[in-house]
């Protein structure tokens, strides 16, 4: 490319609605976190930056900090399709993700999401003062002393309390871990464990740990592995509202997510 072309496009880059606009929106909280505002600069593409030099700012920030590349197919509709249809109280979500020490080379890390609604609270009632709060009281439970870590595995810890937001369905490794996971969520959002709303179910399938291979338009490819025994890690907390199609995070402990009340 001429050097008057690249000048051109590389201003187009870095000026208006383009990529640095994107990197400086990721990164809005960067200004109190001097690693994030560290990582932020050295993604910016600079005015005497070269082609190569931009290219590799671009996929690092596509590939390591956004892992565009590892977003999985989703099988489901737009939330605003869903929004359309359907009013929902709030919802608070927790996610947990495999160790990474443990992911095999190649393979993506196993997930698990907790999740409860705020059943005194509306997408209009619910203040930004009020997920504060959540997120110091997230923040207290699933990151100190350490981030909280629990053994997911094939036996489903059920609890049912509609009531007050609690309809979950936990897969772990074993009863009494079902329980103290599903206690835990439930102590920290301040409510009262019942032990008569629990109960728990134990498959007889087992988990396969070398799943067997499908055939598919020539390739040999692996089938999922059906409840995997995997210790998960907290990861972040966000809150989902009705009718916001943005994903507000409470806390993160993963340095991935876009302006989260709390980083850890």
């Amino acid at each position: 490319m001429p050097a008057r072309d690249w000048a051109q496009l590389r201003k187009v880059l870095r000026n208006g609605d383009s990529f640095n606009r994107e990197v400086y929106e990721w990164f809005r909280d960067a200004d109190g976190n001097d690693t994030r505002k560290a990582l932020r600069d050295d993604l910016l593409i600079g005015a005497k930056d070269s082609i190569p030099i931009a290219q590799v700012k671009m996929t690092a920030f596509r590939e390591v900090i956004q892992k565009t590349h590892l977003k999985p197919a989703i099988i489901g509709e737009p939330k605003s399709s869903y929004d359309a249809d359907v009013k929902y109280h709030p919802q608070i979500v927790l996610y947990f993700l495999q160790d990474k020490q443990s992911v095999p080379r190649k393979k993506t890390a196993k997930d698990a999401r907790i999740s409860f609604r705020l059943m005194n609270e509306t997408s209009e009632t619910l203040t930004e003062a009020e997920l504060k709060n959540w997120a110091n009281k997230i923040k207290a439970e699933f990151t100190h002393p350490s981030l909280y870590r629990w053994h997911k595995g094939k036996i489903i810890g059920l609890y049912l309390d509609k009531a007050n937001g609690f309809d979950f369905q936990v897969y772990t490794y074993s009863d009494e871990i079902a329980k103290t996971v599903i206690r835990k969520v439930i102590e920290m959002a301040g409510k009262a464990y019942n032990n008569d709303k629990f109960r728990f179910t134990t498959p007889e399938r087992n988990t396969d740990p070398t799943p067997p291979q499908t055939r598919i338009l020539g390739e040999l490819i692996t089938e999922p592995q059906w409840r995997p025994n995997v210790f998960v890690t907290f990861d972040h907390a966000y809150v989902n509202l009705w009718n916001d199609n943005h994903k507000r995070v409470l806390v993160d402990a993963s340095g991935l997510q876009i302006n989260p009340i709390f980083h850890v």
